[in-house]
């Protein structure tokens, strides 16, 4: 019986040990599994801050946008304007045949008036 009872106990050292070892072996998953939540809450704080940072600059991109818009819907309005002004002046000024023929009509008008007084 104390063989028996010697055995088991030996039984029980072995499975103490092999306890003791899975034990530290948990204790030491539990503070890779720690050090790793940590990491990740600090990367994901990191990539909250960076989306953050992205949001903020698009917001900036987007009223620049709209500031440029309106500016160019301005320009837009004066070039039609400049445009039918140019129009205008085009439909209005003389060109260089109408010059041309005028200095004609002038010279022969001249002509005849120089005519008729020495006539």
């Amino acid at each position: 019986m104390e063989k028996t009872l010697q055995l088991i106990l030996d039984k029980l050292d072995s499975l103490d040990q092999k306890v003791n070892t899975m034990d530290q072996r948990i204790t030491g998953m539990d503070q890779k599994i720690t050090d790793m939540d940590l990491r990740f809450t600090t990367e994901l704080k990191r990539q909250g801050d960076l989306i953050h940072q992205l949001i903020n600059t698009v917001a900036e991109t987007n009223i620049r946008i709209s500031e440029t818009n309106e500016r160019m819907d301005a320009m837009e309005t004066k070039v039609d304007i400049v445009i039918n002004d140019v129009k205008e002046i085009k439909n209005s000024m003389a060109t260089k045949y109408d010059l041309e023929y005028y200095d004609r009509m002038i010279s022969e008008h001249s002509r005849e008036i120089h005519k008729l007084k020495n006539s």
